[in-house]
């Protein structure tokens, strides 16, 4: 449960009219305004209320709206590439028709599509437009991502010509992409160390002291805070973080450190809800990131630790470090001058809506408002 309110909820708190379509984890429960719930959403796909849902369903013939690929397309993506790029233009075009009729038939003041193929090209198909990447192949399916990057382009041009000058627009990204060549499975190490232990040939949650679940998160066993927890908060909980992040720091392999840094978590986080993060973060060389499963492999030599085949080519959750996965933030509209270059944090994004239509930012709001006006 959000404990604070989402940039809809406050612009809607202020009387603003939202449309939000294909955003993820959003859900119609208490929503008054337009939407189309996105990826991760107990509804998925379904527009509310009912008559925008009965207005889609007479134009373009349907009650559901695809924002993200099947399932079943996804997990075919190496057997069936050319399946998978076709049904991804299908939805982007899909998305575009409507979310550009919803922008031209809807009241609006706040209007919010997210398009999701990108993420999903690019996290299979990175080492075909990436030549520095150890397994680059150049060929059709090189082309296809360009396409799509043509793509969404014209999209976007598509939505400018929509809007009037006296409207802000603002394109964004949630993350961007780097090459990834290979994972390392963090628990082989912590097991190494002594810091895991295995029972029956499975990870022994009950005795281990740590135990990381796949994006680069180490999690200590503490005792009161876990069930069986072995690890005394105080000293032995501090001694024992610095004991993981050196032992994972000095990590080479064939000459090479997978790992930048190990950060405590509150290097990394804060607020009210700190101790709800891992206790450690696992920042990753760009090329590399965790193994996504907390299985011990029992492979022998330096396939114990490394994946040096990943099903992914590209990623962004490995390295964590936006310096090495530079997203993109780009605005136009009246009094914002062309051509200024800014250095953006994503928190930042919100306040600086909110700013922009004369809104009161939160106390509890991260961020702050871009400066967008030349100095």
């Amino acid at each position: 449960m959000l404990r604070s309110g989402t940039l809809w909820q406050i612009l809607r708190d202020a009387g603003k009219k939202v449309v939000k379509i294909n955003v993820p984890m959003t859900d119609v429960e208490d929503a008054k305004e337009t939407m189309i719930p996105g990826f991760l959403s107990p509804r998925e796909g379904v527009p509310y209320p009912d008559e925008v849902r009965s207005k889609i369903k007479r134009k373009f013939g349907t009650g559901s709206i695809q924002g993200d690929i099947e399932m079943e397309i996804l997990e075919r993506v190496e057997a069936d590439p050319d399946t998978f790029f076709q049904r991804i233009g299908e939805i982007m075009d899909e998305m575009a028709e409507v979310s550009l009729y919803l922008l031209q038939e809807e009241e609006w003041d706040f209007f919010m599509p997210v398009f999701m193929g990108l993420d999903r090209i690019q996290h299979f198909f990175w080492k075909h437009i990436d030549p520095t990447h150890p397994k680059y192949e150049c060929g059709k399916f090189g082309k296809f991502v360009k396409d799509h990057y043509i793509k969404i382009d014209k999209i976007t041009s598509d939505f400018m010509k929509s809007i009037d000058g006296e409207t802000a627009f603002i394109i964004v990204s949630d993350h961007g992409f780097c090459p990834i060549y290979a994972e390392v499975s963090l628990n082989n190490y912590l097991e190494e160390s002594g810091f895991l232990l295995r029972k029956n040939g499975e990870v022994d949650l009950e005795g281990s002291r740590a135990i990381s679940y796949g994006y680069g998160d180490i999690w200590l066993n503490v005792r009161g805070r876990e069930p069986n927890g072995v690890v005394m908060p105080g000293e032995e909980y501090e001694t024992t973080r610095n004991a993981i992040a050196d032992c994972l720091k000095a990590i080479t392999i064939d000459g090479t450190k997978p790992i930048k840094d190990v950060r405590r978590r509150e290097e990394i986080w804060w607020g009210p809800y700190l101790n709800e993060a891992p206790d450690l973060t696992v920042f990753f060389n760009v090329g590399y990131q965790a193994a996504r499963r907390p299985l011990i492999a029992s492979r022998s030599g330096k396939s114990r630790y490394l994946n040096e085949n990943p099903r992914w080519s590209g990623g962004h959750d490995g390295t964590h470090d936006p310096a090495d996965v530079h997203g993109i933030f780009g605005i136009v509209g009246p009094g914002i001058p062309k051509g200024k270059e800014v250095s953006v944090h994503l928190w930042d994004v919100a306040p600086t809506i909110l700013e922009l239509m004369g809104i009161s930012i939160p106390s509890d709001m991260d961020g702050k408002p871009i400066e967008l006006a030349e100095a």
